[in-house]
């Protein structure tokens, strides 16, 4: 799979019944000042959204850790605690969902900023959190520029 870096936005393809499929291209200008981050855990079951996510992630300047589920977050979450800065985390997942995964790495560190990556609108994931809502909500696909105001919001 080769990624086309020359496009500004992720595209929607085509979807059937029983599989999305996204085709993804990314656009990031050679003269975009490139801000140094800290490690983000970007977490989601599409590999896909992993490898894209990553690279517009490692563009920005940031270290990126990636899980391809629920209890492969939480172990990567506790082999690198102390460099993780950000989470960014699918919701919706085979297994071990995005919610289950919230709370237990918000159990371990009640600080730690984590986005929510969803096709969901906001209402809809802010009533699954209730009191204990996530960081920040991202809409999948998500844009370049959405991930990086997003990114650079928790960072400060």
């Amino acid at each position: 799979m080769k990624l086309n870096l020359t496009d500004a936005s992720w595209h929607h393809l085509s979807q059937d019944a029983n599989q999305q499929k996204w085709g993804y291209t990314m656009n990031i200008n050679s003269n975009d000042t490139l801000k140094q981050g800290r490690n983000v855990l970007l977490v989601d079951d599409e590999k896909m959204v992993l490898e894209v996510g990553k690279a517009i992630l490692e563009r920005l300047g940031h270290e990126v850790i990636t899980a391809e589920n629920g209890q492969d977050a939480l172990d990567q979450f506790g082999h690198n605690k102390a460099s993780i800065g950000c989470v960014v985390l699918d919701l919706t997942m085979p297994g071990m969902d995005g919610k289950t995964v919230f709370k237990q790495l918000r159990s371990q560190d009640p600080d730690l900023p984590i986005i929510i990556a969803t096709g969901l609108s906001k209402g809809q994931v802010l009533e699954q959190f209730g009191e204990q809502p996530p960081t920040s909500i991202i809409q999948k696909p998500y844009h370049i520029a959405d991930l990086s105001n997003k990114i650079e919001s928790v960072f400060g």
